[in-house]
């Protein structure tokens, strides 16, 4: 009889872990996602932003960075890109497979490079990843967009 009551008290164990992955898997890690998180990015430290490669779609239109497109900041325009960057809002992102992305690379005074990969799907609209956190990135897309030049 102990050896029944032993096999039912780990099919019980089993189950319940079970139900608890299932737990974490769909809910619990949204629900302990921190929104608090801000991106912060010193502009006084910072010598020059440009972009890396990648593709973007904007009303409509394609933009190609590898080849057509290209953006670089000057120093007032460094300050109102990290303006934009600090004050974005964490964003939960569930798949992390964006349709389209661009990569931008933050140069600092000691010769450091900083990656910030702006990132758009169909699910989650438009984000930015910086230090393994995702952001909301619609201000930062409208302000790159400002700043387009054609190769």
């Amino acid at each position: 009889m102990t050896k029944r009551k032993l096999f039912i008290f780990i099919i019980i164990i089993v189950n319940i872990g079970f139900l608890w992955s299932i737990f974490n898997m769909f809910y619990y890690k949204k629900a302990s996602f921190d929104t608090s998180k801000k991106a912060n990015i010193i502009s006084n430290n910072i010598s020059g932003i440009h972009n890396g490669n990648g593709g973007w779609i904007w009303n409509e239109s394609q933009f190609d960075f590898y080849k057509e497109y290209s953006f670089s900041l000057n120093k007032n325009e460094i300050s109102d890109f990290c303006k934009i960057t600090n004050t974005a809002n964490a964003k939960y992102v569930e798949n992390n497979r964006p349709n389209k992305w661009v990569e931008i690379y933050i140069i600092e005074k000691n010769g450091d490079d900083i990656i910030i990969t702006l990132k758009q799907n169909n699910e989650d609209g438009v984000y930015f990843e910086f230090e393994n956190y995702t952001f909301e990135g619609k201000g930062l897309e409208k302000y790159i967009y400002k700043h387009l030049k054609k190769n």
